[in-house]
């Protein structure tokens, strides 16, 4: 049961992709990121209430967590959203995941005294060298800042993955925080850039879709992480990547060049080499 959520987790994190280019560009980068996490909240919120899930928020203590949230709340909606309606599925996807797990060996490092193991420091070398590979040639085709902006969202979803770790509420709490902050922190730039309130169309229901992907990714991993060892859940996870290239090849014929795809299976090489041999060593199982 475990592994079959956390199976369906990045199923549904990997059609993030989908939804992007579905709703296309019908909401500006900031304004949908305020929209959907408004209504992220809305949906949370009541069983939340209900299940008396919320406890004091220790601002003192956990002030720079918040503030480290806020930042990724920043980096995170907006610019994956703006890579992938520039780059497509398969490719956004591909960078946002290699970010995000050089994101996590980094932070984890900085900020919670995780060891550098040999295994992270191989990892890091390929992921690097698949990110080369999938940035070289494509350049120039579809911009640097295109393909940096997933590369951002991605180490900023490794630093948040750290901030998450370290607070200390309970998982629907947190999660709200994440989508409060989502939504404080990219209002003002709706206004600084002056995005406007699209008009009534398809794009709102697949917003509101895109809205519900997001509460039940997040809400399947959750209760996959509790079934499961951490270890194999990341394994499964993995599988987000193979999933955003497929739906890209499917649904919107996207053909990744060559060398991409080798920088892409790098990339996949690299974030699974320490959750193997983590797995390995616990000798646990992926059965829930």
């Amino acid at each position: 049961m475990g592994a079959s959520l956390v199976v369906l987790s990045s199923v549904i994190y990997a059609s993030y992709g989908v939804w992007v280019v579905l709703v296309g560009d019908a909401f500006g980068n900031f304004i949908q990121a305020v929209l959907r996490s408004v209504l992220v909240v809305l949906l949370l919120l009541p069983l939340a209430v209900r299940r008396k899930q919320f406890s004091p928020i220790h601002w003192r203590r956990d002030g720079w967590l918040l503030a480290g949230q806020l930042v990724c709340s920043l980096c995170i909606a907006a610019p994956f959203y703006y890579a992938v309606s520039k780059v497509g599925v398969g490719l956004g996807l591909g960078i946002s995941y290699a970010g995000l797990v050089l994101g996590a060996f980094l932070f984890g490092r900085l900020f919670s005294g995780e060891r550098y193991t040999k295994d992270k420091k191989l990892s890091t070398a390929l992921g690097i060298i698949g990110l080369w590979c999938v940035f070289a040639p494509n350049v120039r085709a579809l911009g640097i800042l295109a393909l940096g902006a997933a590369l951002v969202s991605g180490l900023a979803g490794g630093l948040e993955m750290v901030i998450n770790k370290k607070l200390t509420y309970n998982a629907m709490q947190t999660t709200i925080i994440m989508w409060v902050a989502t939504a404080a922190v990219n209002i003002p730039f709706v206004f600084l850039v002056g995005e406007r309130m699209p008009a009534v169309g398809i794009h709102w229901v697949y917003l509101g879709l895109f809205a519900i992907a997001s509460l039940a990714a997040s809400w399947t991993l959750i209760t996959g992480l509790k079934l499961i060892e951490a270890g194999a859940a990341g394994i499964l996870g993995l599988l987000e990547i193979v999933f955003g290239v497929v739906y890209g090849i499917v649904f919107f014929g996207e053909r990744p060049n060559v060398i991409s795809m080798i920088g892409m299976a790098a990339i996949l090489m690299a974030a699974a080499i320490p959750y193997v041999r983590h797995y390995n060593s616990r000798k646990g199982t992926i059965d829930g």
